[in-house]
């Protein structure tokens, strides 16, 4: 009877452990018919198909633990919604798949100008930002596992410098430094120390 608990309990881990890691991933592509395949190394082809206010798929990208797949979801904006005389997407959502079945869903407000995988698929960062206007800066980072909010930071006058997570996002678009911070941000720290203090 030990025995076969025993072999009982060795199959049950053996299997959850399969389960929680999968085969590799091979490739993850789009058909232009508002599908999703994420091919994995057993064969099979794991479907992801769009809802019907969606209009397609963007940057979809594997990671670097070749298990976890992500892209972004795009909306397209008629030009009443986007205040423009033509339509045109945006992408405000970023979905994670693993497993069979996506995990995470985030974004839901302005678009994701850009976004990558960290620690090899365990969280993941973008950039938010409108579709057209005034330059934005706003960078979140999360736990792909749990959806936790790990990190936020934006452009204001208190807290201009870039942390190390969000650089990658930022790369193309860079913000401004201290000697121009003052342009952007009213009443910044540097345009406080070199504004004109008044006489006694």
């Amino acid at each position: 009877m030990r025995k076969l608990l025993a072999i009982f309990c060795l199959a049950l881990s053996c299997s959850l452990a399969f389960a929680a890691n999968g085969p590799t991933i091979t490739k993850a592509i789009t058909d232009g018919k508002g599908v999703l395949h994420i091919l994995s190394a057993d064969g099979r082809d794991h479907t992801i198909r769009l809802m019907k206010w969606q209009s397609g798929f963007g940057d979809v990208q594997i990671a670097p633990d070749g298990k976890t797949v992500g892209w972004l979801v795009e909306h397209m904006l008629t030009p009443l919604e986007g205040g423009t005389s033509y339509s045109y997407a945006v992408a405000p959502e970023l979905q994670i798949w693993r497993g069979g079945r996506v995990i995470l869903r985030s974004g839901l407000g302005l678009g994701i100008q850009k976004w990558m995988f960290l620690k090899d698929g365990n969280e993941v960062a973008f950039h938010r930002a409108p579709p057209h206007g005034q330059e934005f800066y706003e960078c979140t980072l999360l736990d792909v596992n749990t959806g936790k909010e790990l990190a936020h930071w934006s452009l204001d006058r208190k807290d201009y410098v870039v942390p190390d997570w969000a650089k990658p996002l930022l790369a193309d678009d860079p913000p401004p430094g201290p000697d121009e911070i003052h342009w952007w941000v009213p009443d910044s720290p540097t345009r406080a120390k070199s504004a004109p203090q008044p006489k006694p």
